[in-house]
Formats: C-alpha cells, sequence, structure tokens
C-alpha cells in the first residue's frame, strides 16, 4: 500500500522509520502546512514533498496518515475520504461526537477506511492481559485505578501549544491509551462520574527553539473520575498534566 503523511511534525519520524520495520506499506510522500518543513521531511526520508492539495490528489496514494494537530483531524480525514483514500489518524479522530458520526458516514459512503490512535491495545501487553481475562486466570474484573501524573509537554516538544488547545490535554491525548485499553479488556462503558479543573491559566516554554514563549490553557488539564463499565466493573482515574508551578503529593 502506498502511503502520504499530512504532518511532518514531532510524530512523523516515528511513522516514517515504521516502514523499515513492515512490508505492506510505503511512505512515498508528505506534506505540511509549512513547506519548508515538508522538503525538510522529504528529503531526509527520500519521499515527494507535497502541497496538502497536491498529496490528496496523487491517484498512486492509497492511503492517508494524518498526523495535524487535533483541531485539524477532521478537515483531513474528510478530504482523504472525499479523495478516494483511507486514511489513518493520530489521536483524537474528532473533536466532538458529532464530527466522529459526520467522519462515520461519509466513510461508510465511500467505502474507505478511516482508523486512528492508540491501537496500542494491539501490542503485546495489552494481549496477553486479555488472554488473561479470558482465560479466567484472575477471576472477574470487578475494580481498579490508573493514575497518569505528568509534566507538561512545554518542556520538551518545540512546538507544544496543541496540547493545551480543545482536542489535546490529559484526556484526550494521554489519558485515551488507558481508556481504550480497559474497553478492550473489559467492555463498554455504561456511565461516567468526572470532574475536571486547570493548574494554571498560562504555560511557560521550556524546551528550544521557543523557550520563555507564553502559551494559553484552553482546555482542562486535572480530570479525576470513574467509569462503571457494562459488565458492572468500576475503574477510578486520575490524569493530571502538571507544570513547574504545581505540585502533587501522594500521602
Amino acid at each position: 500500500m502506498k502511503v502520504g503523511i499530512i504532518g511532518c511534525g514531532n510524530i512523523s519520524e516515528t511513522y516514517f522509520n515504521c516502514q523499515k520495520i513492515f512490508n505492506n506499506f510505503k511512505i512515498i510522500a508528505c506534506a505540511d502546512i509549512n513547506f519548508e518543513i515538508t522538503k525538510i521531511s522529504a528529503e531526509k526520508f527520500n519521499v515527494k514533498a507535497q502541497s496538502i492539495d497536491d498529496i490528496l490528489s496523487n491517484e498512486e496514494i492509497d492511503l492517508i496518515i494524518n498526523l495535524t494537530i487535533p483541531a485539524a483531524h477532521k478537515n483531513i480525514i474528510l478530504k482523504s475520504l472525499n479523495a478516494g483514500k483511507h486514511c489513518f489518524s493520530e489521536k483524537p479522530l474528532a473533536i466532538n461526537m458529532a464530527e466522529g458520526i459526520e467522519i462515520s458516514k461519509l466513510s461508510n459512503k465511500m467505502k474507505r477506511y478511516v482508523g486512528c490512535a492508540p491501537d496500542t491495545f494491539l501490542g503485546a501487553a495489552g494481549q496477553n492481559a486479555r488472554r488473561l481475562i479470558e482465560e479466567k486466570k484472575i477471576g472477574n474484573v470487578v475494580l481498579g485505578t490508573f493514575n497518569l501524573m505528568s509534566h507538561g509537554m512545554e518542556n520538551w516538544h518545540p512546538n507544544p501549544d496543541f496540547f493545551f488547545k480543545p482536542g489535546a490535554g490529559p484526556v484526550f491525548d494521554v489519558g485515551v491509551y488507558y481508556i481504550t485499553q480497559l474497553i478492550n479488556l473489559i467492555g463498554p462503558v455504561k456511565s461516567i462520574i468526572s470532574i475536571s479543573g486547570t493548574a494554571t491559566s498560562e504555560r511557560t516554554i521550556t524546551s528550544e527553539p521557543r523557550n520563555g514563549e507564553k502559551i494559553k490553557v484552553e482546555t482542562p488539564t486535572t480530570l479525576m473520575g470513574i467509569l462503571e463499565f457494562h459488565n458492572n466493573a468500576k475503574i477510578q482515574f486520575f490524569l493530571f498534566m502538571g507544570c513547574l508551578e504545581t505540585q502533587t503529593f501522594n500521602y
């Protein structure tokens, strides 16, 4: 399968390098809203540099890998489908349920597949955990907890702004890995009890090359709650994306 990448940011190198591991796809072109970044990636990985419009109309390409910022995911997925191409997108699939349904309807209409990260539940650890549950090695899952407490991305990512905008934050960007894994292991969620908050309204970038710049926080960075599953299992969660000005304590 011949593949085109849209979005040549930090995560794109992982996808470019993955084609060396698998033998069922080949990246032949890339595009980014910033064409200078497109040219750098194209030269580094020996693929064709194209504009977004040109890569979507490229008849050689079967599938688009969508690595844009969350706010652009829906638009690129819909454009890929309308161009007759399958699309695999980084998380989230869309900003809200209505946009997700819109994508699903167009996917069915165009008879093209849409995939979305995270797919890590298909990995060895997740599949082994599922096997243990299905073989009743640990009994029925009744209660559980998962906690994610980390520093914000502003201390390592070169352009961390989008992490603190709608469509990102600790649930959409990192918590989704845990939630997807739990749904695969336990089944669908019946109800959610949760609260959210924001530690600080502004973040200071400490990574290069934008050290010292400020980011306005526009999405919750702290979430706490309980997931109740249809099999009556209850999983508590705590997701916190800290910063240099905040601390958490465990007692």
